[in-house]
């Protein structure tokens, strides 16, 4: 298995970031940091993402290249470890908060959607001479002023956000001395908006269960943000547009959590009035879903079809294995690095001026998980 930066960080005794900057020349260092970092890249055979690019301490913000672009990754939410056996899928609840930990090589099934986007990134900017400096924050201390700070000295050019929606945004983003691409977050104000489009995603996963003959479908909502909302607002399209009636008994509104979900599924699924197949806000739920009809004595697909959202990696490792609305996450990175260097170019903040937002169409993968009604 390969070496990740976290666990350089962790055997130099020094963050993600102090890594990121030693191996990148950016910033001076002790000879000890220094020489505790290359000996740790050593010993592990770290081949760090970047390294095609030429060093240069020289930082420029005209996106011409050899500059520096910051990816902020905020979440806030309790992960669970997902493992794959003979047996199935296990779920445990990790029992901290999603920074660093998230981006370990243990959390590769829960982090794949987060990974992907980073490696859209990291190559995008690479190909276009610039080098990337990674974070992953609390997304409750996005306001904190020491954030703002960091972003000056690491001599940023310009700043990717990602993660999970953090509440604190709108300050951040009129706070924020450099350009700003919000990826796959949905503000509604201010910078450029890279994200899949949420609405057409919902369509094709609806349409594909009513080609199926299933009228009588669930949906779990999970985490109330925007991009859920979109998700359920499109559901709620489709079903009245069919004349279908949504059942509030069959909506699940809660944590984002597989073992949460699958317990209300479970519980849900043991009624005889119960639906025929599932839309689900995102792969998790999902496997929420599955969970749940399974422990409730349900076959999938036979007696219960389920829709996922995002294509995680455990999405077709499971049995049956998920479909699921494919999201381009790392086209979406390497969408937002084009926008933001563009911005650099023109000497322009991208928050300035109308707000502009980019959708980027996913696919309907079609899978073990649906079938036609019986």
């Amino acid at each position: 298995m390969k070496a990740s930066i976290n666990s350089v960080a962790k055997k130099a005794g020094v963050s993600t970031a102090t890594v990121s900057r030693v191996l990148n020349d950016i910033d001076p260092f002790s000879k000890n940091t220094k020489d505790s970092v290359l000996a740790a890249v050593k010993e592990l055979n770290y081949v760090p993402r970047g390294s095609g690019v030429k060093n240069s301490k020289s930082v420029s913000a005209n996106g011409n290249g050899s500059g520096t672009l910051e990816l902020i990754f905020c979440f806030d939410m309790e992960p669970e470890r997902i493992q794959m056996g003979s047996d199935g899928i296990e779920v445990n609840k990790n029992g901290k908060v999603a920074t660093d930990f998230f981006f370990s090589e243990d959390q590769r099934y829960e982090s794949s959607f987060y990974r992907s986007i980073s490696e859209g990134v990291i190559e995008e900017a690479r190909k276009r001479g610039y080098k990337t400096i990674t974070h992953s924050i609390d997304k409750t201390k996005l306001g904190d002023p020491a954030l703002i700070q960091t972003l000056i000295e690491d001599g940023a050019d310009g700043l990717l956000l990602a993660g999970e929606h953090p509440e604190s945004i709108s300050k951040f983003l009129q706070n924020c001395p450099i350009p700003v691409v919000l990826v796959d977050i949905i503000a509604n104000e201010g910078p450029v908006e890279v994200t899949t489009d949420n609405i057409e995603g919902i369509i094709q996963a609806f349409e594909h269960l009513y080609s199926l003959g299933h009228r009588d479908i669930g949906f779990a909502r999970a985490s109330d943000i925007p991009e859920y909302r979109e998700r359920y607002n499109a559901f709620a399209y489709k079903m009245a547009e069919m004349k279908l009636p949504i059942h509030d008994k069959w909506v699940y509104k809660g944590p984002n959590h597989i073992l949460d979900v699958g317990k209300w599924a479970e519980d849900m699924l043991q009624n005889p009035d119960r639906p025929t197949a599932f839309l689900c806000t995102n792969d998790f739920a999902a496997l929420g879903i599955l969970r749940g009809a399974i422990n409730a004595g349900l076959k999938v697909p036979e007696d219960l079809s389920i829709v996922g959202f995002d294509d995680i990696d455990s999405a077709q490792l499971v049995t049956p294995a998920l479909t699921s609305v494919r999201v381009c996450k790392e086209e979406i990175g390497k969408v937002s690095v084009r926008e933001l260097i563009m911005s650099l170019k023109r000497g322009t903040n991208p928050k300035e001026g109308p707000q502009c937002r980019m959708r980027i169409s996913p696919t309907l993968i079609e899978r073990e998980s649906t079938a036609a009604i019986n």
